[in-house]
């Protein structure tokens, strides 16, 4: 039994009896997700008692910016405005913003009341942006000194902050708000009291522009080993900041898309997603795959009678084809995975070819060796090793090239590579491994008889 499962049974539990103060020990000491997925768990009843303890502002302000559509959607029309006044209050902007994407615009607007002046301004800014951009998931409320300012003043200033997520980095701006410079806490601590900010800065910082793709954020934090970094506009002018932990959810997101886009499958679908929903998502993919199947039967027929004069070329068709789609798939998931980091760029995408088609001559001489030792020794057919061994190493090389062009030809037409690559790269190993395989076996079939 899982965790998830452990804590839904103690929950529906306390809620038999009635044990108030137990139950809210057990949500305090629950992750945002745990208590979602156990909220999701519960009968209508069970959710409108647990509500009324689960929305204390205390721990309604770290979970209910996780919960899904439908949860808020439950929640929403159970319980008074005045409820959801402190939640607004509790939030920060940045997470009131992700929440505000996920309800009806009725439901925005009876919320927006209660948001006071400036925080009601920073939200629709936020909420103007596009979803996936930077923009989108920003935390406006963030540090900055003008680069006038002393290091004296600047750490009175920094220890009377009370608003905003965690200082990692002091941003220095000029008197047009434009980022100037970037300053590490060690650094300004470390300076002398009397030296202007703009002294002490760095003054080329790495910013993003607030139109920027969460994604391309996500790559930048990434590759700098950043913990926060700045948001800006088109002007340079400092908008906010994304930290780290702001960015984590965005990368495990696009992990689980990627994911499921390689197996054909949509990012939404569950285990208990009805069968009817689930046909509609899997089948179009299924049909695809079917088609690509039916193209490498194709490429079989063509060879019927030297299958017929040589029957157990059979038992080493799925082999040849197998071993040339799992080195595909190895090359496509390192391909994608550096596409998505920003690994791989158009400069360097040669390089990447050579590489792995370097790697999949290797590997095929390496594998083709040991299958055609093994085909020898179990047939007994010098000729029928050498066939073997020869057609791995053409399908394996085939499989390494194709890994990595597809997705890098996807890419530069703008297409999701991870939709469309494993689909096309298993056609090209089953059709060439199949084609090298009997038709070396058709040129070679007197030492083969």
């Amino acid at each position: 039994m899982v965790k998830d499962d452990i804590l839904s049974l103690i929950v529906i539990k306390l809620l038999r009896v009635g044990s108030k103060e137990k139950l809210e020990k057990v949500l305090r000491s629950s992750s945002p997700h745990e208590i979602r997925d156990i909220f999701q768990q519960l009968d209508q009843l069970q959710k409108k008692t647990l509500s009324h303890l689960l929305f204390d502002k205390k721990i309604a302000a770290f979970t209910i910016r996780d919960f899904s559509e439908e949860v808020l959607e439950e929640i929403f029309t159970q319980f008074p405005k005045e409820v959801f006044s402190e939640l607004v209050q509790a939030l920060p902007t940045d997470d009131l913003a992700s929440l505000f994407e996920k309800l009806s615009q009725s439901k925005k607007e009876n919320l927006m009341i209660f948001c006071d002046e400036e925080k009601k301004q920073q939200l629709l800014r936020l909420l103007a942006y596009d979803r996936d951009s930077a923009g989108a998931i920003m935390n406006p409320n963030v540090f900055a000194l003008s680069q006038m300012v002393t290091v004296t003043e600047a750490i009175r200033q920094l220890r009377k902050k009370t608003k905003g997520e965690m200082v990692f980095y002091l941003y220095v701006v000029d008197d047009e708000k434009r980022l100037a410079g970037v300053i590490s806490l060690r650094a300004l601590i470390m300076a002398q009291g009397m030296t202007l900010l703009k002294d002490l800065m760095d003054g080329t910082p790495i910013a993003v522009n607030a139109k920027m793709t969460q994604r391309e954020v996500a790559q930048k934090i990434s590759k700098f080993h950043f913990l926060a970094i700045p948001i800006v506009d088109d002007a340079q002018r400092l908008l906010g900041v994304i930290t780290v932990d702001d960015i984590i959810e965005v990368v495990q997101d696009e992990s689980m898309q990627e994911l499921y886009r390689m197996a054909g499958i949509e990012k939404d679908e569950r285990v208990f997603t009805p069968i009817r929903s689930s046909i509609q998502k899997r089948a179009p993919w299924l049909l695809v795959n079917l088609a690509t199947a039916v193209l490498a039967a194709q490429v079989v027929s063509l060879f019927e009678g030297t299958i017929q004069k040589v029957v157990l070329l059979a038992s080493f068709l799925p082999i040849v084809a197998g071993m040339g789609g799992n080195a595909g798939m190895q090359t496509l998931t390192v391909a994608i995975r550096g596409l998505a980091l920003g690994e791989i760029s158009t400069k360097d995408a040669w390089m990447v070819v050579k590489k792995e088609v370097l790697l999949g001559i290797c590997n095929g001489i390496l594998c083709g060796s040991i299958m055609a030792v093994v085909a020898y020794v179990w047939k007994g057919i010098p000729m029928l090793g050498l066939v073997i061994m020869v057609a791995m190493i053409g399908n394996i090389f085939v499989a390494a090239s194709v890994g990595v062009l597809v997705p890098l030809g996807l890419k530069t037409l703008k297409i999701d590579p991870a939709v469309a690559s494993t689909v096309v790269v298993t056609t090209f190993t089953d059709c060439c491994g199949f084609f090298f395989f009997l038709g070396l076996s058709a040129l070679l079939i007197h030492f083969l008889i």
